[in-house]
């Protein structure tokens, strides 16, 4: 309040004053900038973003833009009769993301059966704490501490995360289907095992009569007995059956007939020769000419230089090669 005074002049001889009233009108006060945490796809209100706002905000203000979900909104307060400038403050909403990676792993159960659990992964670790977890439910009923589901079903899964302010997430998944482990064991070649698998995850790792693992699923025995074959997949899960075989030696054909028009015996060479892959025979004619040398599976036409030979009756030396130190020697016959 502020007074006005003149003083008198005579004829008079009091004072004359006056007051005046001044009022204070607060300027715009939209508040101070903030963050609003919410859950993925929740939406907002303007009555949520003024919540937000720190200070203490004018009422009656305005938002820009409507408010949906995440992104920044401004609030503004208009400028009033005596102040020209209005007030703006902001609220920044951001939808909370855990940031997380479901990976399903595959191992053999006790029992050597598939079975299967996930690992839940963080990408900012701290953001692991205070959380719950549910399968295929959002029912929060359905949350436990930890996200122990083992043996899952195959097919498609979500993983539920819950946070402390009761936001929850949702992780889609695949378990792939886990047939158990199963072996059989054919001797359908001579001298030969064929380990034929199904179920498990490929690939396989052979293991044959107590040997080094191997790719391969066939063996070449070179003994009698009872074999015993392993199996094991890519999970660990292992399987393991025996068959009882009897080894066929090599054997040696007396003659062959290689001009002969029926198509058989037209070539010579030591037969069932599969478990001896380093054997090696050689053929002499009757003065002592070596004339060829064969591999493992190898086999002679009767021919010398590219020219047929006659007739008669021709040596060979059969070296296994197989540390045993087994040699044949003796003749055969070819007929023309």
């Amino acid at each position: 309040v502020y007074t006005y005074t003149v003083a008198p002049t005579a004829p008079c001889a009091s004072d004359a004053t006056a007051t005046v009233t001044v009022s204070e009108q607060p300027a715009p006060d939209a508040g101070i900038d903030s963050t609003l945490y919410i859950c993925q796809e929740d939406t907002i209100s303007t009555e949520d973003l003024f919540n937000a706002l720190g200070g203490t905000p004018d009422i009656e203000g305005s938002w820009s833009p409507v408010p949906s979900g995440g992104g920044i909104y401004t609030y503004t307060i208009p400028a009033n009769g005596s102040c020209p400038s209005s007030s703006t403050a902001q609220v920044t909403v951001i939808e909370e993301n855990l940031g997380v990676s479901v990976e399903p792993i595959y191992f053999c159960d006790g029992n050597g059966l598939p079975s299967n659990s996930i690992v839940v992964s963080f990408i900012d670790p701290s953001a692991n704490n205070n959380l719950m977890y549910a399968l295929d439910s959002s029912d929060p009923n359905d949350f436990m501490l930890t996200p122990d589901f083992i043996n899952i079903s195959a097919g498609e899964h979500s993983l539920f995360i819950m946070r402390s302010n009761g936001c929850v997430f949702e992780y889609p998944f695949t378990i792939d289907e886990m047939e158990p482990l199963e072996l059989e064991l054919l001797n359908d070649h001579v001298n030969g095992i064929t380990a034929n698998v199904t179920g498990g995850s490929g690939p396989y790792t052979y293991y044959f009569d107590n040997q080094g693992g191997t790719s391969t699923n066939t063996y070449t025995i070179n003994r009698n007995g009872t074999f015993m074959v392993t199996v094991v997949d890519d999970n660990g899960c292992e399987v393991t059956e025996s068959i009882t075989m009897n080894f066929v030696d090599i054997s040696i054909p007396d003659f062959f007939t290689p001009d002969n028009s029926d198509g058989k015996n037209d070539f010579w060479g030591p037969r069932n020769t599969e478990a001896f892959p380093n054997i090696q025979t050689y053929i002499f004619d009757r003065y002592g000419r070596k004339i060829q040398i064969l591999g493992q599976f190898d086999v002679w036409n009767g021919y010398y230089e590219s020219k047929p030979l006659p007739s008669g009756d021709y040596w060979y030396i059969v070296k296994l090669n197989d540390g045993s130190g087994r040699e044949f020697v003796g003749h055969f016959t070819l007929y023309r």
